[in-house]
């Protein structure tokens, strides 16, 4: 299940399989450590995991050690999903940079988890938003995706058993 309302993020390979990394904490900044933030937590939890290691081999991504926010467009032009949720209080958010057009297996991953995703989005107040990249790493749509919904709808992912923007 695609949990994401207690990790700083899950990292979504082609095949469907994931790894999330870091412990979400909505707290002062004094009080966090290197698990709730998401470039050391990464760091610790999936950049030396063997899995993500094949996961550059098999795609030819790199990961250079900047922000994986900055790496995350890069990722997505490759087929990588990246979710991270951010902010804190009113600003907290789950937000999913992705390949414009997902693999077989994100799709099913996604279509899985729909309810699931919008469950934590009502109980824990926070807003999504999506970013699509194309292969050249360029935006793919006009600027961010605003709400679970419209990230299905642009996506043509099934929510449950009705599949959106597509007939079976």
């Amino acid at each position: 299940m695609l949990d994401i309302e207690k990790v700083n993020g899950i990292l979504i390979a082609p095949d469907g399989s994931f790894k999330s990394f870091g412990t979400y904490k909505d707290a002062p900044v004094s009080e966090l450590t290197d698990d709730n933030f998401h470039d050391s937590s990464f760091k610790k939890d999936v950049a030396n995991d063997e899995w993500f290691i094949n996961l550059q081999k098999d795609i030819g991504i790199g990961y250079t050690g900047d922000t994986i926010h900055r790496q995350g467009a890069d990722w997505a032009s490759n087929g990588v999903v990246l979710m991270v949720h951010g902010g804190t209080g009113a600003g907290e958010f789950y937000g999913v940079l992705a390949p414009s057009q997902l693999s077989g297996d994100q799709r099913s991953l996604f279509e899985k988890n729909y309810i699931n995703l919008q469950n934590q989005i009502e109980k824990n107040e926070v807003y999504f938003e999506a970013t699509l990249f194309d292969e050249d790493g360029n935006y793919a749509n006009d600027g961010l995706i605003f709400g679970l919904e419209n990230f299905y709808n642009r996506e043509h992912l099934a929510k449950g058993n009705v599949i959106v923007g597509r007939t079976r």
